[in-house]
C-alpha cells in the first residue's frame, strides 16, 4: 500500500536509512504546509469581507467550498513538493469559509426570522443564535468525527493514501451542488 503521497518516505523503516530520511523531510515540509493553510485562512478571513457586497454569503460558501474542491483534486493528480505547498492555501479557504459562512447565514437567518415576528406582534421569541451557533458546531465535530472514522477504511480499500484528497475534493464539489440548490440567499 501507498503510504505517502509527495516524498513516497516510510516512518517505519530504519532511522539511518534514506527512505526515513526522506519520510522526516516530508514530515517538515507537511508543517509548512500547515502554516501555509493557517496564513491562508486568515487572510481570506480577512479578503472575505470585501468580497461579500459582490457575491453574497451562498456566493463565498459556494467559492470557498469550488476552490477546495478543486485545489485538493490537483493535489492527488499532481502530488509534488511544489504544488502540494502552494495548494495548501486552499485548505486555509475551506477552513475559513467553514467556520465562518455558515455562522453568518445563522445570524441572517436569525434577524430575518425575528424581522417576520415583529409586524404579527408576537411575544414567542425565536430560539437564540447561541443556540443555533451551538448545533452547528457540534455538527461540524461529528462530522469531522465520521470522516476520521472512515477513511482509514478508505485508504485500506483503496490501497493509497492519494483517496484522501480526492475523496475530499469530490465531497466538496457535492457540497457545492447541496450550496447551489438548498441554501437561501439572505440580503
Amino acid at each position: 500500500m501507498e503510504t505517502m503521497i509527495v516524498y513516497k518516505g516510510n516512518p517505519y523503516a530504519d532511522h539511518n536509512s534514506t527512505a526515513y530520511a526522506t519520510y522526516e523531510r516530508g514530515v517538515e515540509v507537511g508543517c509548512w504546509g500547515l502554516c501555509i493553510n493557517a496564513v491562508s485562512s486568515a487572510l481570506y478571513s480577512y479578503v472575505q469581507r470585501f468580497l461579500l457586497p459582490y457575491i453574497g454569503l451562498k456566493g463565498l460558501y459556494f467559492m470557498g467550498y469550488f476552490v477546495f474542491g478543486m485545489g485538493t483534486s490537483l493535489i492527488g493528480l499532481f502530488p509534488n513538493v511544489k504544488a502540494t505547498l502552494i495548494l495548501c492555501s486552499v485548505f486555509g479557504v475551506m477552513s475559513s469559509t467553514l467556520y465562518t459562512i455558515p455562522f453568518n447565514l445563522i445570524a441572517e437567518y436569525q434577524r430575518e426570522e425575528e424581522e417576520q415576528l415583529k409586524p404579527q406582534g408576537s411575544k414567542k421569541s425565536p430560539r437564540g443564535t447561541g443556540m443555533d451557533c451551538a448545533a452547528l458546531t457540534c455538527m461540524v465535530q461529528l462530522a469531522q468525527i465520521i470522516v476520521g472514522a472512515g477513511l482509514g477504511g478508505l485508504v485500506n480499500a483503496a490501497g493509497s493514501v492519494i483517496v484522501v484528497v480526492l475523496s475530499a475534493s469530490a465531497m466538496s464539489l457535492i457540497g457545492c451542488i447541496f450550496i447551489a440548490l438548498f441554501i437561501r440567499y439572505v440580503e
